[in-house]
């Protein structure tokens, strides 16, 4: 029998939602959905069917440990369609036969009931892609899920035939728009805590054609990559595992303000001794922009935060807690010379103060120079509060947009206490300009309980929406947002 949830996950709209829905034809409130939008907008959803049955329930348990549903919306012809499922892992379908939860603390097993051990764990919550005419639902700490694009059910695990090995793989795969290859790896390749990297590449068919092991400097997380033509990227963040502690029962992850930021370097189809490990001043590395070559060294961008990024669920190792004004993440582009001498890097660039995550790019620029970026971003200045003074808890009040030429930003804020959860863009055809597109992405109204879809002209961000659509219910916070061209997705109707 399901359990009554404790007030940290009832307060608010991230109280789980635990059902599977379908809305026809979405309800246009204001303005309308343009006719050229053909696609499916799909996000990644942490929502949680059992309370982890555990002493200590870890927030990152809460942000990052629920069952993974798929949400989905498919536009086209101006019309706008909604589903939400769960992704059926394992550990989805053990639980549901058990009415009881079986699976504890985040990336812990050691904290599982007994009947469960050697069991699939993930839960495909984190990102969703597309390759090889598949779409995978993945979260870092095991296989992705193949799910039907259309009705969302899930066809089950995806390993390349058979060929992918590693206990995990990543969420955030990238791949080669010309040839249509997908550059992926696991971290904690065998087993959780372990220093073991995993690397594939795998074909336009879904086949591997090149794996290569090695292993990390220490276990931490390596929560996103990049790809540039001839080389790979993995940024280790500073927050590390540790067996013994998962076993004491402490948290998974703790952050450590005492190590350098760390990128892992190789070649395409490079082997094990051929990753070279740069090493540069201490920061958070937030998730990749886009990186590419030029005048032979290697150009990445990233976003960095001057503390801990994931405060909020990951503790420090020393208790130390989050200033008081907050953190500052900045757009940052480092140059990387594979060849050189020395591995500590120090040509590094802040081309903008962001306070925000989550950046999106015309595809078209992957791997190439590039001069737009798309954030969702947090204005404290303007961050509402209760009669009491206190803020109410947003992520992100704006979207903004990015000029990296001409050093400029444009921001669309909806209104106090509006939160936004991670957004899409795409340009309006394959020869419009990198910056001529549309954003779409959910917008939450916590003291309403209400969320919307809204869709933004880039052109004239700042503007607001050129279409408002009502949600019949809340959208619990869902973690990566992605875009599929109408040409790839079969219609719904």
């Amino acid at each position: 029998m399901a359990k009554a949830f404790p007030p940290e996950l009832t307060s608010g709209m991230d109280e789980p939602c635990r059902f599977d829905l379908e809305v026809f034809d979405l309800e246009v409130v204001e303005g309308e959905v343009p006719a050229d939008i053909d696609g499916l907008f799909v996000q990644a959803v942490p929502d949680q069917v059992y309370l982890p049955d555990v002493p200590v329930l870890y927030p990152m348990t809460i942000a990052a440990g629920g069952d993974g549903a798929v949400r989905a919306f498919r536009i086209k012809d101006g019309c706008v369609d909604f589903r939400t499922r769960y992704v059926r892992t394992e550990r989805f379908e053990l639980e549901r036969k058990a009415r009881r939860p079986l699976f504890g603390n985040y990336r812990d097993p050691f904290s599982d009931d007994p009947s469960v051990a050697g069991k699939d764990r993930t839960t495909a919550n984190t990102a969703i892609y597309w390759h090889a005419g598949r779409m995978l639902a993945s979260k870092e700490d095991g296989l992705p899920y193949e799910v039907d694009p259309v009705t969302l059910e899930t066809r089950g695990v995806w390993n390349a035939y058979g060929a992918i090995t590693s206990h995990t793989f990543t969420a955030h795969p990238k791949f080669d728009p010309d040839t249509g290859e997908m550059f992926g790896f696991g971290y904690a390749a065998r087993g959780e805590t372990t220093r073991d990297i995993a690397y594939y590449v795998i074909d336009a068919a879904g086949k591997v054609t090149h794996e290569a092991w090695f292993e990390a400097p220490y276990s931490a997380m390596i929560h996103d990559c990049a790809l540039t033509e001839h080389y790979m990227l993995f940024p280790i963040m500073p927050i590390t595992s540790d067996l013994d502690r998962l076993k004491a029962g402490g948290p998974h992850f703790v952050y450590d303000a005492d190590l350098p930021q760390v990128f892992g370097v190789m070649p395409r189809y490079g082997s094990a001794d051929e990753v070279r490990w740069f090493r540069a001043p201490h920061a958070f590395p937030g998730h990749t922009i886009n990186a590419y070559e030029q005048d032979g060294k290697i150009v990445f961008d990233l976003l960095e935060t001057d503390g801990n990024g994931f405060a909020p669920v990951v503790p420090d190792k020393n208790g130390a807690p989050m200033p008081p004004d907050g953190l500052t993440t900045r757009h940052v582009r480092w140059r990387i010379d594979y060849r050189a001498d020395d591995e500590h890097l120090v040509e590094r660039e802040v081309l903008a103060i962001v306070n925000g995550e989550g950046p999106h790019i015309d595809p078209r620029r992957q791997l190439k120079p590039y001069r737009h970026v798309f954030v969702p971003t947090l204005d404290r200045g303007k961050l509402a509060t209760d009669v009491n003074g206190r803020p109410y808890p947003v992520m992100f009040n704006q979207l903004s947009h990015f000029d990296l030429e001409a050093g400029t930003r444009e921001d669309w804020y909806p209104g106090p206490a509006a939160t936004f959860q991670d957004p899409v863009y795409f340009t309006k055809s394959a020869d419009a300009p990198e910056h001529d597109g549309y954003l779409i992405a959910t917008l939450n109204w916590p003291l309403e309980r209400r969320s919307e879809l809204v869709i933004l002209d880039t052109l004239e961000l700042a503007r607001g929406p050129v279409a408002r659509l009502r949600l019949p219910v809340r959208m619990r916070l869902g973690i990566h947002a992605t875009w599929f061209d109408g040409a790839e997705i079969p219609t719904w109707r």
